[in-house]
């Protein structure tokens, strides 16, 4: 970006955002994954990770095509079969391609059936330990333990069922249809109302596990099943308290945003198989052992809206999901805590960032086609934390009533709700939400890798009773973008009295003048801190001050 110059740069993201061919591209749309699994042994010593599979697929041609291909580990699956319309198949490289003897023709609906075998082996999706069977497939793991269309872009239907011995408790995502006893076997069958990434599937599934569950009356009066599964031995103080605070965080977020978009919510701890504090899994969020916390939950509750209702449609856009559900829970501390605990969250996230080794864009176009590392793709001090303050920087810059306008906008969006959105969809629609021309600070928070350093300079001179103010703004940044941003200048006079100034700082040098008839005695620059990425040296004639 060094190469572009300033009146160039406005346009970089939308102007330089252009598709090229990836794994995302297909001639096919998958309607719904019927998925039989017999996980009876995995729960009995000694435990092991294979399984058989029975998968349906039912699927849209897009085009007249000849072939699918579909994400199936090489390592961990072993195709027995796949049949359907006179076709053949070829498992290798991670790849599953199924060929028709005669092309499908555009818009029509098929049905292919795969009997698959899922070695016993470990491989870091489906997790096995103990009596407890779950997965966990963000970003590409599902493709590990089924065959799939393995992107986030693709959303189907999803039905599970399942055979576990009979004291074993299973969740996974959707409304459980029927849990059939027989001998000492139960047969679980889930299903999904709504259309679902293969990231956000789940099966969460213990001997012995428990669980709690209550109903929420959403705002369209209809009743919606929360379960809560928990470990033996976990904090129930922390337990009964999110149990207790979830009718008002499902209201809180559905007045702000829709109405609860999904048939079900539920939350299941794990164990220390999952490293992370929790996954977004539609409708059944998975929590690390023991992680009842408020903010956790209200982070992955969050995604249900941002990531889930509306999908990244590439891992590119990763930082909608986590950055949006990263800001969300300031807005729940706000919520429960009032404005002061607001600025104290966002100025931690800030910290976060700015105490980071590692630094990067918040958007990374080449992550389209070329998926990072976990670490990178997930790093919490910038896909998570920065983003999260360039959303709390646009909610300053907008003004509350035009962001939270903007926020309901965007997910009563029926032209992306169960779809998916990408960088550059995402700001045109958030400048037509609001009417303004924020593609200027996108631009620069999202492709900048930095932030601005500050160097604003201040005089007040007494001329004829009147006294004259000048604020000279000028930033010497890291990279060569200057970063455009409404700011607040609080005035302070010696009668104990303050004014505050709103200005538009874009360009270096730029000048303001303000004349009082009362003595000014200090000058604030941006007292609440709403800019919050950013570093700033005040000067006033000789005296310098560090603003901190």
């Amino acid at each position: 970006m060094k190469n572009f110059s300033k009146i160039f740069f406005v346009f970089l993201i939308i102007a330089s955002l252009t598709y090229s061919q990836s794994e995302s591209e297909k001639d096919f749309d998958i309607l719904k994954y019927t998925l039989e699994l017999d996980l009876y042994n995995n729960y009995l010593p000694p435990y092991p990770h294979s399984f058989n599979g029975l998968l349906d697929i039912e699927f849209k041609a897009l085009g007249d095509i000849k072939q699918i291909k579909l994400n199936a580990s090489s390592f961990s699956i072993m195709i027995k079969s796949v049949t359907g319309n006179n076709l053949s198949f070829e498992h290798k490289s991670d790849t599953l391609f199924i060929n028709f003897n005669e092309p499908i023709k555009r818009n029509s609906v098929k049905k292919l059936t795969i009997k698959y075998f899922h070695n016993n082996i470990v491989d870091g999706a489906f997790f096995v330990k103990d009596g407890r069977v779950f997965t966990n497939n963000a970003p590409q793991g599902a493709r590990k333990w089924f065959p799939c269309f393995d992107h986030p872009s693709d959303k189907a239907l999803f039905e599970l069922k399942a055979r576990t011995p009979t004291d074993v408790l299973l969740g996974s995502n959707g409304l459980l249809i029927d849990s059939v006893k027989i001998a000492d076997t139960i047969f679980y069958n889930w299903k999904t109302e709504y259309p679902l990434s293969t990231y956000l599937i789940t099966i969460s599934s213990k001997r012995n596990y428990q669980l709690s569950e209550i109903f929420w009356t959403n705002l369209n009066r209809k009743s919606v099943p929360v379960r809560f599964y928990w470990n033996e031995g976990e904090n129930q103080s922390a337990l009964t308290h999110i149990i207790s605070i979830t009718p008002e965080m499902m209201k809180f977020f559905s007045e702000l945003l829709c109405d609860y978009p999904f048939e079900k919510n539920g939350y299941a701890t794990l164990n220390e198989l999952f490293i992370f504090g929790g996954m977004e899994n539609q409708t059944l969020i998975s929590l690390c052992a023991n992680c009842w916390d408020e903010e956790l939950i209200a982070h992955e509750f969050s995604h249900q809206w941002f990531g889930n209702l509306i999908t990244l449609k590439t891992w590119a856009d990763v930082w909608l999901n986590e950055g949006f559900a990263t800001f969300a829970e300031g807005l729940w501390i706000e919520h429960r805590f009032g404005k002061e605990a607001y600025k104290e969250y966002m100025r931690i996230q800030a910290e976060r960032f700015f105490q980071s080794e590692n630094k990067f864009p918040i958007f990374n176009r080449d992550w389209r086609n070329r998926i990072p590392d976990i670490g990178t793709l997930y790093n919490g001090e910038i896909i998570y934390a920065k983003a999260a303050s360039v959303l709390h920087m646009l909610r300053y810059t907008l003004g509350d009533s035009i962001f939270f306008a903007a926020l309901k906008s965007y997910t009563n969006d029926k032209s992306l709700q169960y779809g998916n959105i990408s960088t550059e969809e995402f700001i045109p629609k958030i400048i037509s939400y609001t009417g303004k021309d924020v593609g200027w600070f996108f631009n620069q928070w999202l492709a900048g890798t930095y932030y601005p350093v500050y160097k604003n300079y201040y005089s007040i001179t007494e001329e004829s009773s009147e006294y004259l103010v000048d604020l000279i703004f000028t930033q010497e940044n890291k990279e060569n973008i200057y970063y455009k941003m409404p700011f607040e200048v609080k005035i302070l006079f010696e009668d104990g009295s303050s004014i505050t100034e709103n200005v538009f700082n874009e360009m270096n040098n730029q000048n303001y003048q303000f004349i009082y008839s009362k003595k000014p005695i200090k000058i604030y620059f941006d007292p609440d801190e709403k800019i919050s990425l950013k570093e700033m040296y005040i000067e006033e004639l000789e005296n310098v001050i560090i603003d901190d």
